[in-house]
């Protein structure tokens, strides 16, 4: 099975399931790296996407809260 990148912001490797996104430009001075990766801990492409689907809405209501209070 080939794994590809779609919006849900996965990507496999080893037949884990990662996520992967992207710091924004205006945030990436308050991190070490401009991406965030991690383990999803499955080899289930559906369970992959819906924890995926997830930890982008965390991530985005966190990024929102930090612009808000930190501008």
């Amino acid at each position: 099975m080939l794994a590809t990148k779609s919006n849900s912001y996965t990507f496999q490797k080893d037949g884990i399931w990662y996520f992967s996104r992207r710091v924004p430009a205006d945030l990436r001075r308050h991190y070490r790296t401009g991406r965030i990766a991690h383990s999803l801990r499955t080899k289930s492409i559906r369970d992959a996407h819906v924890r995926a689907m997830s930890d982008a809405a965390k991530l985005d209501r966190f990024w929102q809260n930090w612009d808000q209070t930190n501008y």
